[in-house]
């Protein structure tokens, strides 16, 4: 069996986790599995992925990638190269977890980049699948021609909640025969607990997030308060407190300049492998946290958590988990935030939380189990 994938990588630690989780699902399917990935996603290398399957690079993709072909020309208003993604493949998965929205302009939803693309992998017959992700909102042109084009081609297209399908729905551009909904997939990875931070077992975890400034609606100081004043307040509880960076370069910044705005002592914990981050997570007392596969990692581990949110997928993956709004944090009101942390510390609180997650959980993971099922019949 040959598997393309695209919307993965490892710089965004929930990204990698949705690799870990895509990975062991064909491993168990087929271990000798060819899978097709860019180097690009992957910059430390391959060996960086743990796993007994076949990675490979897309043919030629080094050679386009080095020389930079394709940006010149994206620069100079010209064609690019195809890419060479679009090779014989039985499967192309897509987990992008939140690309295709008016939302996101940063990352670009490229419809001609798809077009050609999905076009390709269509017409050499693979079975084309955009794993559970959130959608919308879709009323900008460049979403509308992306979300058009994953209609055309895909064999069907998975939205992580009600939101995103209404979205979905009411573009009119996808044939809803496709869509089904299933939850974040990732919740049947186990973490790999990293052994030089037992000190930090049973601790406050906080998981910051540059898009919070950037599409959050809230500036750079109030956020660095929002986030001082709850590491202040975790402190006080008397369990270890520590930043996590959840992803790459700017959020390790950001979680720096975030120890910086508090007088007490804040442990930093970084450069951790996706398998390592949720292994920590795991082990939390509380988790609050404003990257979405921080919650993610966090709920499917029985951990009750709050989050900071700029998405709808954070409100509906609370849902999922059987919890409801009053655990998104205001951004406006320090107070009401600092009051919801200290119920979450509360011994009593802790545990009546702990114990509605765990319920769901086993729900969760037979939905993945279920998606799987589908995804193979195809």
């Amino acid at each position: 069996m040959r598997i393309v994938l695209t919307g993965v990588e490892t710089n965004n630690k929930g990204a990698e986790l949705m690799l870990y989780a895509i990975l062991q699902e064909i491993e168990r399917k087929d271990p000798n599995a060819d899978i097709y990935i860019s180097p690009r996603d992957i910059p430390q290398g391959l060996d960086y992925v743990k796993t007994p399957l076949k990675l490979r690079y897309w043919p030629y993709e080094r050679i386009i990638n080095k020389s930079h072909i394709n940006s010149i020309l994206y620069r100079l208003h010209l064609p690019q190269l195809l890419d060479s993604r679009a090779v014989s493949a039985d499967y192309f998965f897509d987990g992008s977890g939140f690309r295709f929205s008016d939302q996101c302009k940063l990352w670009g939803t490229k419809p001609e980049w798809w077009e050609k693309l999905l076009h390709n992998m269509h017409k050499n017959g693979s079975k084309i699948v955009f794993l559970p992700q959130a959608f919308g909102p879709v009323a900008e042109e460049p979403t509308k021609r992306a979300i058009k084009v994953l209609g055309l081609y895909s064999d069907i297209i998975m939205p992580r909640e009600g939101t995103s399908y209404e979205y979905l729905k009411d573009s009119a551009l996808v044939d809803m025969k496709k869509v089904r909904i299933f939850t974040d997939f990732t919740s049947l990875v186990e973490g790999v607990f990293p052994t030089s931070y037992e000190h930090l077992k049973g601790g406050v975890c906080i998981i910051p997030n540059v898009n919070m400034i950037e599409k959050g609606g809230i500036g750079f100081e109030e956020y660095l308060n929002l986030i001082s004043s709850i590491a202040i307040e975790s402190k006080n509880s008397g369990h270890p407190v520590y930043f996590l960076n959840h992803e790459g370069q700017r959020d390790s910044e950001l979680c720096y300049k975030c120890k910086e705005s508090i007088d007490c002592e804040v442990e930093i914990v970084t450069s951790l492998n996706a398998l390592e981050v949720k292994g920590l997570i795991s082990s939390a007392y509380i988790v609050i946290t404003s990257r979405f596969h921080g919650l993610a990692s966090s709920l499917n581990s029985g951990i009750p958590s709050l989050a900071t949110s700029w998405s709808h997928k954070y409100e509906e993956l609370f849902k999922d988990y059987g919890l409801d709004n009053d655990f998104v944090l205001p951004l406006q009101d320090n107070k009401a935030t600092i009051k919801k942390v200290k119920d979450l510390l509360m011994e009593e609180n802790n545990k009546r939380v702990r114990q509605i997650i765990e319920r769901r959980i086993p729900r969760i993971k037979a939905q993945t189990h279920e998606m799987w099922d589908l995804i193979w019949s195809l």
